[in-house]
């Protein structure tokens, strides 16, 4: 998958910033190339992402170390990605040192290729689902009829325009300031209605003689 870069020089630090179609891509590796001939270089892969406080921090994805000579034929390198993408901008740096910066070119990120095998009678609507955590991956006695699935006729399918469905209950439990609180008002309440009703329960001071 190709992707858009910009290039900027700031003192001796070189950066690329690197925008995705859509965030959370399952990319494993990213590869670009050079047209300089000589030189050393270590390179970090990160982006910038937002904690529950609102307060931004940097995430590594991934880093590495670039030695171009002359004598090497290819122009190309390859930066393993340890962690998985989450937003859709990805920033990439090396320090020059008192060298004159390196040029970077033809940027792509690569990713698995997934497929779904599965079988539908002709004329019937398929739908598929995804970004729900919380639901476990699905478990079926496939083995019984695999013979049966791989030795049918294929027909390729491609999916058609993405649909944004409603907004489900679990997502908004996990966004900060909506769901939790809720849930911790709701915990004060019942904490305050259980004082009252221990504060009733407890016998009496005698009035004073």
């Amino acid at each position: 998958m190709p992707a858009r870069s910009n290039w900027s020089w700031i003192s001796t630090l070189s950066r690329w910033v690197i925008k995705l179609p859509q965030a959370n891509l399952p990319v494993t590796r990213l590869s670009f190339a050079t047209g300089t001939a000589l030189f050393q270089r270590d390179l970090t892969l990160y982006e910038v992402l937002t904690d529950e406080q609102g307060e931004k921090y940097r995430h590594t994805l991934g880093s590495a170390s670039w030695i171009q000579k002359p004598e090497r034929k290819s122009r190309e390198f390859d930066l393993a990605l340890d962690s998985p993408v989450q937003s859709d901008t990805l920033f990439l740096e090396t320090h020059n040192g008192d060298n004159p910066p390196i040029e970077l070119e033809n940027f792509q990120l690569f990713y698995p290729a997934t497929r779904v095998l599965f079988k539908a009678a002709p004329g019937d609507e398929v739908f598929l689902y995804y970004g729900n955590p919380r639901v476990d991956s699905p478990r079926y006695d496939l083995s019984l009829v695999a013979g049966q699935l791989l030795a049918a006729d294929r027909a390729p399918a491609a999916l058609a325009a993405e649909q944004q469905l409603r907004k489900s209950s679990w997502r908004e439990h996990e966004i900060p300031g909506t769901g939790g609180v809720v849930f911790w008002g709701i915990l004060a309440l019942v904490v305050v209605v259980l004082l009252i009703i221990i504060s009733r329960l407890l016998p009496k001071s005698p009035p004073p003689a």
